[in-house]
């Protein structure tokens, strides 16, 4: 019975592929505002927002894209000295023209303000360019 619910699955994804090639996913609200940070970016009239941002993700130091799907982009960046590892993760809504960026360090209560500055920094870099 499993089986044959997971073909049906399969075929309506492909008879109706929007459904399965979502191209925008929501991000999670930070749960801890001591170690996460999420903004949201308004684009207005800016051509390919999300292809400018992901340029400026892969050129950021010890920031690892490991995973882009349609307008979501899941970068694990690595601190210089601790090699802790934070997640960043870009989603864009072209309906509201809206760049939501959500930065969360994976360990520990505080973050000194790094994912702040991360979040801070890729809003600045994105403005100027």
């Amino acid at each position: 019975m499993k089986n044959l619910f997971v073909l049906i699955l399969i075929f309506i994804g492909f008879v109706n592929p929007s459904i399965s090639l979502a191209s925008h996913i929501e991000l999670e609200p930070c749960v801890q505002t001591s170690h996460c940070v999420r903004e949201e970016l308004n684009t207005g009239n800016i051509d390919s927002p999300f292809e400018k941002i992901k340029n400026i993700v892969q050129n950021t130091p010890r920031t690892e894209i490991v995973e882009l799907d349609g307008d979501y982009l899941h970068a694990e960046v690595t601190s210089k000295i601790m090699k802790y590892v934070d997640d960043l993760e870009v989603s864009f809504s072209s309906q509201d023209d809206n760049l939501i960026i959500r930065s969360e360090s994976r360990v520990g209560d505080g973050d000194f303000g790094v994912n702040r500055k991360r979040v801070d920094k890729l809003i600045n870099n994105f403005e100027e360019s």
